[in-house]
């Protein structure tokens, strides 16, 4: 497992003439031969043709080589006063934007003359948030390698965009293949060495969508595809345009792995596509709503998560995933984080908040949760929500399901309600997602939302992070230390300007803290560092936690690493003793496990995993109190319907 990840934002359209980067080679996506089979043409190789599952295809994709991939600043890395202008620069483009295909230069010029900067300053600026739509492609850039730049020189880079313009970008519609021999003559004629064809694809491909459909000739699909219209609820008039995401306690007590006892009931956080009704992520807990929630909620929906199928033995189709335009959540705590709110930003999401007292405005996500809820009502160990209802009903008595089936359980239940139609649409969820994809009935096609090609740092955005200054001893982070020889250049560094010691974004993942991710902003890499000592124990932040109020209880408030370490062994074996006799402390027990042994959403789809048992940890923390856990109490045994 390599020590160290490179930022990048950038994305794979699965679109006709779109290059996929397989494992074995570069592939032409040449047909949709079906909802789920597409047909491949090897580009060094035409006679090399394969009929693939689309699925497939998710789990083979590999990232550009860093020759041609985009690399990105954390947003977090940004000064504010470089994040101040990328907002200025947003709003200077946001018309432009919002013009799509029919933008021409003349409108830059109108724009620029209202802004006050040159047009060509505007072009620049557009074509670097377009590349990735990502607010960060608009802060202003430092010495070092342009992070839009290709590896292709100036005057092939102006020829091909020469040929992308009049031979592809018209309504002659040339083939990818045809500009690629038109660019090949052209660099010949000019004593230019000629690009490679999948060079020529990629840029190909790299051309927003709705420029493509006009400049081609397809303006009513162009109209109906990206002007908005009007829907029942605000702006959800496509896939991903609106997701909803909200948390419940599930109606269900479940018991531990070992005894097979009641450890009360599950928190289920979930995000729901609006125009859809379907289940774009969920995730699964033993503890109380949190930034981690929504964090691996929302990465669990926008990675393709065919990978995490597979790893959970499940023979089942979920073909979602994707970055949503807007995320609409209530006003909790964890939800109003600075987290959050940051990677909804770099990932140029719009945050909304439900209005105040007016719950309807939520009203998609927690009818689908009463859904669940409702099926949960023929399975042994269900609650009620008054005694009547109860009778006799002894719910902890008649429990027989552990984490691991609720969860297998309620994958089945999600794939089959994408299946069952749907009262509102009139149509299953699966069928509307697939007529905004395809094209069906008075649907336009919309397309397949486009792949991001690095899960990684999809999920790191979304995770709580800190600030740290890197002395001789590492990193200290709640009392533990990291430290590695890949951050050794890192120490006692100051900061250019103010010349300061250095504080550096490091991120971890409050259910493994072996292990932390620092930010080198310089190099644009995130840096794995481990636990300073190895023997240290302490896998979670709740056990640090525990341990601390557990040193407190003793009239400790003076200790370090060692004596958190001991506190810790002697509270395992205070808890081994009480296990059989007392529900929380089975809780915590299988609260604990399930840490152990849990993946996050990008571990699945990343060519690296994000979490094992001996390399641990990624990110969280507290830029506000309310980051890490929001509830510290377990759910009491209250009886709902």
């Amino acid at each position: 497992m390599s020590d160290q990840h490179k930022v990048s934002k950038a994305k794979t359209k699965l679109i006709k003439g779109q290059v996929i980067r397989l494992d074995n080679g570069d592939y032409l996506l040449k047909e949709f031969l079906s909802k789920s089979e597409v047909l491949l043409v090897k580009l060094d190789d035409s006679k090399t043709i394969e009929v693939v599952k689309l699925s497939d295809i998710i789990t083979a994709i590999v990232p550009a080589d860093t020759s041609e991939q985009v690399v990105h600043d954390d947003i977090l890395a940004i000064p504010k006063k470089d994040l101040k202008t990328a907002k200025e620069r947003l709003k200077a483009i946001k018309p432009l934007i919002e013009l799509g295909s029919a933008f021409k230069v003349r409108d830059a010029k109108i724009q620029a003359a209202k802004v006050g900067v040159h047009y060509n300053t505007l072009l620049r600026w557009l074509k670097s948030y377009n590349a990735t739509q990502s607010l960060v492609s608009l802060a202003p850039r430092r010495r070092g390698w342009n992070r839009d730049k290709t590896r292709v020189d100036e005057e092939t880079d102006q020829v091909i965009n020469h040929c992308i313009d009049n031979f592809y970008l018209t309504k002659a519609r040339m083939t990818p293949k045809a500009v690629y021999l038109r660019v090949k003559e052209a660099c010949e004629n000019a004593n230019l060495k000629p690009p490679s064809q999948s060079t020529v694809y990629r840029r190909i491909s790299r051309v927003p969508e709705e420029r493509r459909l006009r400049a081609r000739g397809h303006t009513d699909i162009a109209d109906n595809r990206f002007l908005a219209r009007a829907g029942k609820f605000p702006g959800a008039d496509t896939i991903l345009s609106v997701v909803q995401i909200d948390h419940t306690p599930l109606d269900i007590i479940i018991v531990d792995d070992e005894q097979r006892e009641s450890i009360k009931r599950v928190w289920l956080t979930m995000a729901i596509d609006v125009y859809s009704r379907m289940v774009t992520g969920f995730y699964l807990s033993l503890d109380a709503p949190s930034t981690l929630s929504v964090a691996m909620c929302l990465s669990h929906s926008i990675i393709p998560k065919e990978n995490w199928l597979k790893h959970l033995n499940l023979d089942l189709e979920w073909l979602v995933w994707g970055i949503p335009k807007k995320v609409h959540v209530d006003n909790g705590a964890d939800f109003t984080s600075d987290t959050l709110r940051l990677g909804c930003m770099e990932n140029n999401i719009n945050l909304e908040f439900r209005p105040v007292a007016k719950p309807r405005w939520g009203g998609h996500i927690e009818r689908l949760l009463g859904t669940f809820q409702q099926n949960l009502k023929d399975l042994d160990g269900k609650t009620f929500n008054n005694p009547k209802a109860r009778g006799s009903y002894d719910s902890e008595k008649n429990a027989i399901f552990n984490f691991e089936a609720l969860e297998h359980w309620l994958i089945n239940a999600i794939v089959r309600y994408h299946h069952e139609k749907h009262d509102v649409l009139g149509v299953p969820p699966a069928t509307k997602w697939s007529m905004a994809v395809y094209g069906e009935l008075d649907d336009i096609p919309h397309g397949w939302p486009d792949l991001p090609s690095d899960p990684l740092s999809i999920e790191l955005s979304f995770l709580p992070y800190e600030r740290r200054t890197i002395r001789s001893q590492g990193i200290v982070w709640d009392g533990l230390y990291y430290f590695s020889d890949n951050i050794r250049h890192l120490i006692g560094a100051y900061h250019p300007d103010t010349k300061k010691p250095k504080q550096f974004i490091i991120r971890r993942d409050p259910r493994n803290i072996k292990r932390i991710w620092v930010y080198d902003d310089k190099a644009k890499i995130y840096l794995k560092v481990p636990y300073a000592d190895p023997s240290i124990s302490f896998r979670t932040v709740w056990e640090l936690r525990e341990a601390k109020a557990y040193l407190k209880q003793l009239g400790q408030t003076d200790y370090n690493q060692s004596m958190l370490s001991r506190a810790l062994s002697n509270m395992k074996r205070i808890e081994d003793e009480s296990r059989k006799a007392t529900t929380d402390a089975r809780r915590k027990a299988q609260r604990d496990k399930n840490h152990k042994k849990s993946k996050t959403p990008a571990a699945f789809a990343a060519i690296e995993p994000v979490i094992d048992e001996k390399d641990a940890t990624k990110s969280e923390t507290r830029p506000t109190p309310q980051d890490e856990e929001l509830w510290d109490d377990d759910i009491d045994d209250f009886d709902i319907e």
